[in-house]
């Protein structure tokens, strides 16, 4: 009788456990209502002369995730919604399952990648004004093939990606890389070194998480223990040492290349989800981001990546070019 007594006792209190940690981590309720003309068009206003490596672009890590359970969403607007609220770099992460392919974050699966796609290649047709950096750093189910297809079809047959057929490096070619030869095109960042295809001059490289590779168009350092840990040890521990490690990089290469600062807390028990995560670290951070110019470093800045990204966070990123 006493066995049965704690067994239950077990089970309802692992059911609060479970209900606590829902409520604390929540779903986030952020309702896309439109960003306005000025978001769908942003980078009109940059001369075609900038480099699009000197320019400081929202990002969206984990792009595809809205509609996931809460342990894998890390957005709460489409891929169209962000696309329409500024959002110009695309963490995509696709598996391949049961003969579909699909947007997956950890072993959760979310959205189908082809609407995704498409309307990535309505948008970029509809605003010749952007250039988007589409990044496949995370394939799941040998969906490499499959994926690379699909980008041929969809946006190379349109001639709506950048082409590396100067005859210079993947690093020196990106690195002078002109807003006005890239507008109305996208920028497909692959895997790593070993996985891009030689035949591919519309494929380029990105480094591994710690940047250990030399000659890489896209540098992103993403050190577990420090977004595992605290906001305040990530945004003025973390974010030093990265923008320090960068300038060390880039002036031994003498090349600047693609930069991608990630901004996002992981959640490494798997318990509160991205959402909580982000709650605990979205005022400081934001906080943080306004006033980035002022940070030693902040003439590398190109990419900053956020989890649930809105309109304002948008704003936030973009206002730093003017």
């Amino acid at each position: 009788m006493k066995a049965i007594k704690k067994f239950f006792k077990f089970i309802i209190t692992i059911a609060i456990i479970f209900a606590a940690v829902v409520a604390i981590s929540g779903k986030c309720f952020i309702k896309f209502e439109g960003a306005g003309e000025y978001f769908s068009g942003w980078m009109r206003d940059i001369d075609d002369e900038y480099r699009v490596s000197d320019i400081i672009i929202p990002g969206s890590h984990d792009a595809g995730t809205k509609g996931m359970v809460w342990l894998g969403e890390t957005q709460c607007y489409t891929v169209e919604e962000q696309l329409l609220s500024g959002v110009r770099y695309f963490d995509l992460r696709v598996n391949k399952k049961d003969g579909e392919y699909v947007i997956f974050h950890s072993v959760i699966n979310g959205a189908e990648f082809i609407p995704i796609l498409e309307d990535i290649k309505q948008f970029i047709i509809e605003h010749p004004s952007e250039v988007l950096l589409l990044d496949f750093q995370h394939f799941n189910g040998g969906s490499q093939d499959g994926v690379l297809q699909l980008i041929e079809d969809e946006l190379l047959s349109e001639d709506l990606l950048v082409v590396n057929d100067s005859g210079y490096s993947d690093l020196e070619f990106i690195s002078d890389l002109r807003l006005g030869e890239a507008r109305g095109k996208c920028i497909i960042f692959w895997g790593s070194r070993s996985s891009v295809y030689e035949d591919c001059p519309y494929l380029f490289t990105r480094n591994n998480d710690r940047c250990t590779e030399t000659g890489a168009s896209l540098n992103s350092y993403y050190y577990e223990e420090y977004h595992k840990g605290s906001s305040k040890n990530l945004i003025y521990t973390a974010f030093p040492e990265y923008l320090s490690l960068i300038r060390e990089k880039q002036n031994n290469e003498q090349f600047k290349g693609f930069f991608v600062l990630q901004t996002q807390l992981t959640d490494g028990y798997l318990i509160f989800g991205p959402w909580a995560r982000e709650r605990s670290h979205n005022e400081r951070l934001s906080e943080y981001i306004r006033n980035i110019r002022y940070q030693d470093g902040d003439e590398f800045l190109n990419v900053i990546m956020r989890d649930f990204i809105t309109v304002e966070k948008c704003k936030d990123i973009i206002d730093l070019n003017f």
